[in-house]
């Protein structure tokens, strides 16, 4: 199944391409406050971000990955970008999440993230979905339990490169 494209009260989500490598590195890959809590470092220039879209890209089609972009319907800006990942050593999807730091604080992660959910659960027959997120960032946590997840546990974090270390909180979402 290719990653649909979704719709909110205020965002489209659509499929991430390599072409929108320019408004994500410029808008959050690119912003070492918004790398901070994610398993991917900061990204240093546009090539980085061009390197995880070719990877996005790859995945596109597979009934395991969809990626999708935010992008705000009163301007058309992409402002973040999330997903749900199955992973084979919890046996579900797995969800997350990042949006740019001009958008924090205004309802848009928590709209995204529930129209992830709803796909998941809907389109996708879910029953359970899991997502983590770094300890300190507990705006990520408050996200969660508004959309239905609710704290598992918690566990070793390290980043994809090995930079960041510290302690994450599990989350988990049953229908």
């Amino acid at each position: 199944m290719n990653t649909p494209v979704l719709e909110t009260e205020r965002l489209i989500l659509r499929p991430v391409t390599l072409a929108d490598a320019g408004e994500a590195f410029a808008n959050w890959t690119g912003d070492p406050e918004v790398a901070r809590y994610m398993a991917y470092s900061t990204h240093k220039s546009i090539k980085d971000t061009e390197e995880w879209l070719r990877g996005v890209e790859d995945t596109q089609g597979l009934p395991t990955s969809f990626d999708w972009g935010f992008e705000r319907k009163s301007d058309g800006r992409l402002i973040g970008s999330g997903g749900i990942y199955y992973k084979e050593s919890s046996d579900m999807f797995e969800v997350g999440y990042n949006i740019m730091k001009e958008c924090w604080h205004q309802g848009y992660t928590t709209e995204a993230v529930r129209e992830m959910v709803r796909f998941a659960l809907e389109e996708l027959g879910q029953t359970r979905l899991a997502c983590s997120h770094v300890a300190e960032n507990v705006n990520s946590g408050k996200v969660l339990m508004k959309v239905g997840f609710h704290r598992v546990g918690k566990r070793p974090w390290v980043s994809l490169d090995g930079t960041k270390k510290g302690e994450c909180f599990v989350y988990l979402y049953e229908k």
